[in-house]
Order: C-alpha cells, then sequence, then structure tokens
C-alpha cells in the first residue's frame, strides 16, 4: 500500500480536521429547508386528537358502562353515591362528555390524602377571609350568604341556579367560593406531591393535621423566601404580596430539578428556546397542556401581566378547600364552572367567508394595571402592541417563508425586519382610552407610548385574538368561539372546560412570547400579493379553508359541549364527588349496582 500512496499521520489528523470544520461551518451556514410546512402536520394531527379525545370522553352509553369505566380509570374506586342520578341528569342534558373529567380528578386527588376534620377546619378558616362566598346545600335546596358586593351576589346567585337542578341527589355541604379573579391556593410542590400520592393509593391512607418537614434538602424553606411567611389558617394572612414574592412562591410549587425551582431567570433581554422547546413544534405551539405548565418556563414570569403585577388579594400555601373559576397549573384551587358573563352567545349572523380578512384586538387604557417598571416591560398585552405598532426598523422577527413554486416548493425561516412583517400583514392591534380623553398619568404615558385609538364598533374579523386579563383568563373566548371567527387564543390559566378544547382544531394556539405570530398568521392569510419581504416578491398562498374549518369546528364543538347544560353536568358530578371526600363514611359511599 505505501508503494502506492503514503499519507503521514499528523497529514492525515489535519485533513480530517479541516473536514470536520469545514462541515461543521457548511451546516451552520445552510438554511434548513421544509418540504412541508410544520402546521400542516399540526392541523392534520390535531384533527386526529381530537376524534380520539371524544371517543375517550363518550365511551359509555349505560349505566353499568359508565361504572365499569368509573371503576377502571380510578384503579378500582367505585363511583359515589348516587352516580346514576348523574348519569342520567347527563342524558338528559345530552352530554357528550360522560368519562373523561382530568381536570375534576386532579383537582380533588390531593383532598382524598387529607382527613375530614382537616378540610372542614380550612372551610370554618376560610369563612371569616375577604372575597369568599359561601354556598350552602341542605334540605334539596341551595343558598349562599348573601355578600355585600353586587357583583359577588351575582357570581353566588349564578352557582345555586345551576345547583338548584339537582340539589335534591347531593347531600348536605358548604363550599367556599372565591369571588376574586386571581386563584389563590399556592402549596408548596412536595406537600401536594404527598398528598395526591396518598390519595391515589388503596385504602385511602390519610395524613393527620399538617405535614412533615420538607425532607428534601433543595427545597427552599420560609427563611429562603425573604419576608413572605408561611401562611397556615392559624396565622394571619397578608392582602398584598410584591412581585419578586410571588415569583418565589410560585417556584416552590414547582418540582425540585425543574427550571423555574432552579432559579430566576435573569435574562430577560433574549429569547429563551429552551424554555418553548417542550411544547413547540419548531417555532409553533404543538402541546397546549405542557405550554401551559409555567415550571419548565422560567422567563414566563417577566412576560405576563399576572407576574408583573404584586398580588393584591390573600394568598394560601395550605391546601385550602377553595373553589375558582380559573387558576394556572402550579395552583391548588378545584375548578368550578363559572361564567362571568362569558356564556352569553356572540353569533352576529356572518359566516367566515363574510368577515374581514383582519387579525384583530383592542385592549382598553383602562384594564391595564399601574403603570409599574415590570408591567411596562413585560406586559403580555403591551408587548403585543409594542410589537405591531413601535417597532423600529433595527427589530427582526424570524418568519418561516416559501420559497420556490409547485414541486420545487419549499420553507425556511429568515429573519425579516418586523415593520415588513406588519405591513403585509393585516394585523390591526390597539389600545382604546376614554372617549373624553385620558384623566391621568397612566393614561397619558398610555398614549404618548402607544397611542390611542377609538374602540372598535363592530368586531368582524376572521381572526380576533383571545388575550388573558391580568388576574385572569379573557372572558372573550367561549363569544369569539361561538361567532364564526377563529380564535388566536394566548393564555396561561385553565378552566373548567380548558381541557374540551384541542388547539389547531378549535382555535389557533400562539405562545405568550409572540415569536410565531407572524408566521401563523403568514399559514391561514398568505403573503401572495401582499408584498415583499427581505427584498424578495412573496408568492405563498394562504391556507383559508383550514382557517374555516377551525372556525367552524369551534363553533359547533361550544355549542355541543361547553353549553350552560355542561356547566351542570361537570358541577354535579363535582359535587357529587366532593360529598364523599368531605364525609366521616367516605369509604361507603359509594355507588353499588
Amino acid at each position: 500500500m505505501r508503494s502506492i500512496l503514503f499519507i503521514r499521520r499528523a497529514f492525515f489528523f489535519l485533513l480530517l480536521l479541516i473536514l470536520l470544520v469545514s462541515s461543521v461551518v457548511h451546516v451552520s451556514l445552510t438554511q434548513t429547508t421544509f418540504t412541508r410546512h410544520p402546521v400542516d402536520d399540526l392541523v392534520y394531527q390535531h384533527r386526529i386528537d381530537e376524534d380520539r379525545w371524544l371517543r375517550h370522553a363518550t365511551v359509555s352509553t349505560t349505566l353499568k358502562l359508565a361504572v365499569k369505566e368509573y371503576e377502571e380509570r380510578h384503579h378500582g374506586r367505585k363511583p359515589p353515591r348516587n352516580f346514576d342520578k348523574w348519569f342520567e341528569f347527563a342524558q338528559q342534558r345530552k352530554s357528550v362528555v360522560i368519562d373523561r373529567f382530568d381536570q375534576m380528578e386532579k383537582d380533588i386527588m390531593p383532598f382524598w390524602g387529607l382527613k375530614q376534620q382537616n378540610i372542614r377546619d380550612g372551610l370554618e378558616f376560610l369563612k371569616g377571609q375577604p372575597n369568599i362566598g359561601i354556598i350552602r346545600i341542605a334540605d334539596s335546596k341551595a343558598s349562599h350568604n348573601k355578600p355585600d358586593d353586587l357583583s359577588h351576589q351575582q357570581i353566588l346567585d349564578e352557582i345555586v341556579a345551576l345547583i338548584s337542578g339537582f340539589a335534591r341527589h347531593l347531600p348536605t355541604m358548604e363550599i367556599a367560593i372565591n369571588l376574586q379573579e386571581r386563584p389563590r391556593v399556592l402549596v408548596p410542590w412536595n406537600e401536594i406531591h404527598q398528598l395526591r400520592t396518598k390519595g391515589s393509593q388503596s385504602g385511602f391512607q390519610l395524613v393527620s393535621g399538617r405535614l412533615g418537614k420538607r425532607e428534601n434538602s433543595d427545597i427552599p424553606t420560609e427563611n429562603d423566601i425573604g419576608t413572605t411567611k408561611r401562611m397556615r389558617p392559624s396565622d394571619s394572612t397578608r392582602p398584598h404580596i410584591a412581585t419578586h414574592q410571588f415569583r418565589q412562591l410560585q417556584a416552590l410549587a414547582c418540582p425540585p430539578g425543574s427550571s423555574s425551582r432552579i432559579g430566576v431567570n435573569w435574562d430577560v433581554r433574549d429569547f429563551c428556546a429552551s424554555c418553548t422547546s417542550l411544547h413547540s413544534k419548531e417555532q409553533f405551539l404543538e402541546d397546549w397542556q405542557v405550554a401551559l405548565d409555567p415550571c419548565h418556563q422560567p422567563d414566563i414570569s417577566n412576560l405576563h401581566d399576572f407576574y408583573t403585577i404584586p398580588h393584591r388579594f390573600e394568598l394560601y400555601q395550605d391546601l385550602l378547600p377553595l373553589f375558582s373559576g380559573s387558576k394556572t397549573a402550579s395552583f391548588s384551587d378545584v375548578l368550578i364552572p363559572l361564567s362571568r358573563g362569558g356564556m352569553q352567545q356572540s353569533h352576529d349572523g356572518k359566516t367566515f367567508n363574510q368577515k374581514q380578512d383582519v387579525v384583530m384586538w383592542q385592549g382598553d387604557v383602562e384594564d391595564i394595571p399601574e403603570a409599574t417598571h415590570e408591567l411596562l416591560h413585560g406586559s403580555h398585552r403591551l408587548r403585543l402592541v409594542h410589537l405591531v405598532q413601535n417597532a423600529t426598523a433595527a427589530d427582526k422577527i424570524p418568519m418561516l417563508l416559501g420559497i420556490g413554486t409547485g414541486k420545487n416548493s419549499r420553507f425556511r425561516y429568515e429573519d425579516v425586519p418586523i415593520l415588513e412583517g406588519n405591513s403585509i400583514l393585516p394585523l390591526q392591534i390597539s389600545l382604546t382610552g376614554a372617549a373624553e380623553g385620558c384623566k391621568d398619568a397612566k393614561c397619558e404615558f398610555m398614549r404618548n407610548e402607544f397611542g390611542l385609538e377609538p374602540p372598535m364598533t363592530e368586531v368582524d374579523g376572521r381572526y380576533v385574538m383571545v388575550l388573558d386579563t391580568a388576574d385572569g383568563p379573557s372572558p372573550n373566548l367561549l363569544p369569539v368561539l361561538r361567532s364564526n371567527s377563529v380564535p388566536i387564543l394566548s393564555s396561561i390559566f385553565q378552566q373548567w372546560f380548558t381541557e374540551r378544547l384541542m388547539p389547531w382544531a378549535h382555535f389557533i394556539p400562539i405562545d405568550t412570547r409572540y415569536h410565531a405570530l407572524h408566521s401563523t398568521m403568514s399559514y391561514f392569510i398568505g403573503l401572495d400579493g401582499r408584498g415583499t419581504l427581505n427584498g424578495r416578491k412573496q408568492i405563498t398562498p394562504g391556507r383559508t379553508e383550514d382557517a374555516r374549518w377551525i372556525a367552524q369546528e369551534g363553533r359547533k364543538w361550544a355549542e355541543k359541549a361547553i353549553r350552560r347544560e355542561d356547566m351542570e353536568v361537570y358541577l354535579f358530578r363535582l359535587l357529587l364527588e366532593w360529598g364523599r371526600i368531605i364525609n366521616d363514611n367516605r369509604d361507603s359511599m359509594n355507588f353499588v349496582l
């Protein structure tokens, strides 16, 4: 071989090194191209997931099957007493969801790990707290404690009206209702994990009193969270918690080793790719339920009003029996159906084709909380307005653009000036102010920074963005879902019906960071004939048929599975389960065929 070719070892290694370096440079400089748009796969896959979810939720057609399904899904535990009455009620209300109540099971499971007396003690403590309503069910009737605030009375009246249709089948009980939008039960992860574990064990092993001391050495103690004090039912609570303290308490509710538990995300300038990797497919939000979990997203504490304003209401770190209308995934409130004005019809009679091909959102400056430094730099609503209204020539955003035509068409990411992306897409995003003008410094600042536009008199866009308020989910989600428009949903909150909604099938999900807003809307709206990006004319057609299908599917599903009747069915089952949990004879309060 040496007589034919001889290469010294050092020279051979040098050639290998040159080949390696050149390959790395080539790969880094060559842009990845896609033969299919990722949203194509997301829409297709979630259509399949929607059918699979519905089949799993509607297995039982008879009471016998429903009992069998319940026992199989609860590891042998029998249904609660009067389960047959609930099943008959659900069939009469034509409920399409009979067997799947995952959110409900997750909410109540920790209470199986507490003794009944501890739950009752927690209820007595809540009775003395502000902004708590008490509903009593006795003698086949439901009533409430008639709070002074008229809006609070309306909330309790609505719940009492829902319960009245099935109150005769419920045991005597009292339940505490959170009358504020914000959830308020934030239990450290190690405690709630132990309670869930004990609650799921056969034999229903119970926890007497408070849990023992923390065993994990990496779990912060009370002294690790500054001046914030552990709030026990026997202690006085504090109605105001600073943002940094709230974030520390939020971190305690995450499992050890999670990104949010390890430390604070100090980099508020750069995009956190690792924070989105678990719930995204390329640039686009794929797993909605994972995206709702803040524990792998340490940057989210700087990107939403919920975290960037002080917590103004009482916050409890003990597991208390408090029912709330919404919460984030870290809170332990029990979700209960609350309409808060969101169940009304919002169908203006226009079909999807009759609506304008625009993306719409308008926020009232009066709904923006106090203009603190953290809020102005992290508010999810102000960031959206800034992205569309205040971008500079130097600001860029990655967009997935089409290249080539016909069989040679491909897609690739390009950094596009935000000004160009805003100009080529019909984005109508703005803030509105009072008609008589600004009267305080906050409003004046907003007017100077963003500009305030007159309120939209008619919402007839095909795409309507639905954003959270500072304290909870937007009340506009269900009305938009029923309006033949496509909801563009960006949220961190869960409600009783959240598990019933499927992204890319009932709504278009948008990450709170908005990094995929332009790419997502260019997929549905299309760029053909709208202008140029990066000096190149865009010819990518829009997928209007996909958007129309999502609008129609979302409306049909809301009219089928998120009706007032479905609120009754959900609440009936929840209170049957709850009545068993709090009863001293919980192990014998079973339904047997």
